[in-house]
C-alpha cells in the first residue's frame, strides 16, 4: 500500500512540475495581439493580428494585467501593414525571428530593455532603413539582421558585449552609430568592415 502511494505522490508532483512548466501553453488574444503568460507571470507577444495599415505602432507593455516582456517567435513576420513599430519600454526579448520577412522601416527599441536579439530576428526585412537599440543590449544572435538590404543606420547606445560576426550579413549599406567609449561595439564593427560613427556623450 505504502508502495502505491508513493507512486501516486511522484505521478502528482511530476503532474504539477509538468504544468508549471507548460504556463505558456495557452494562447490568449488581447486586442491586436496573442500572447503567452510565462512562468514569471509576465507577458510573451507570440503573435500580431492587426489588418489595418499602421504607420507607427507602439506595442505596448501591458497586455490585460501582464507586464510584456518577450517578442516572440515570428511574432511580427511576415506583417507588412506596418511602417515603424515602438518596442514595449518593459521588453526584455526579442526571440528568433521575431519580425522577420516584415514590411517594417523603422524599428526603436531605444526606451526598452531589451537585453537579447535572437538569430535572424529581422532577417529579409528589405524595406528596414534605420535600427535605434536599447542601452541594456547585451547580445545579437547570428543572421539578426540578415540581408536587410536597405538597412543605413544601426545606433547601439550600450557597450554591447556579444555580437555574432554574421549579425549584419548581406547589409551592404549599414553603418553602425555608437559612442567613442563602446569600445566591443567598434571593436565588432571593425572586425567586420562596417563603418562606424563615432559620437561623444
Amino acid at each position: 500500500m505504502k508502495k502505491v502511494l508513493s507512486v501516486i505522490l511522484a505521478l502528482a508532483a511530476v503532474l504539477v512540475l509538468f504544468s508549471s512548466c507548460n504556463k505558456e501553453s495557452k494562447p490568449i488574444e488581447s486586442g491586436e495581439y496573442t500572447y503567452v503568460v510565462l512562468e514569471d507571470d509576465t507577458a510573451k507577444i507570440t503573435k500580431y493580428n492587426g489588418t489595418q495599415t499602421v504607420v507607427t505602432l507602439e506595442m505596448p507593455s501591458v497586455l490585460d494585467e501582464y507586464t510584456v516582456t518577450v517578442i516572440g517567435s515570428e511574432a511580427f513576420a511576415g506583417v507588412n501593414n506596418v511602417t515603424v513599430v515602438y518596442l514595449p519600454e518593459t521588453a526584455k526579448k526579442i526571440e528568433a525571428r521575431a519580425f522577420a520577412g516584415s514590411g517594417i522601416k523603422n524599428v526603436f527599441a531605444h526606451k526598452s530593455d531589451i537585453e537579447e536579439i535572437g538569430e535572424s530576428a529581422f532577417a529579409e526585412c528589405h524595406n528596414l532603413v534605420q535600427v535605434d537599440l536599447s542601452r541594456e543590449l547585451k547580445t545579437v544572435a547570428k543572421h539578426a539582421f540578415y540581408y536587410c538590404d536597405a538597412l543605413k543606420v544601426v545606433n547601439f547606445r550600450g557597450n554591447t558585449e556579444s555580437i555574432d560576426e554574421f549579425a549584419f550579413d548581406a547589409c551592404d549599406k549599414v553603418k553602425i552609430y555608437t559612442s567613442s567609449d563602446n569600445t566591443h561595439v567598434i571593436n565588432f564593427a571593425n572586425s567586420c568592415n562596417i563603418e562606424t560613427k563615432i559620437s561623444e556623450k
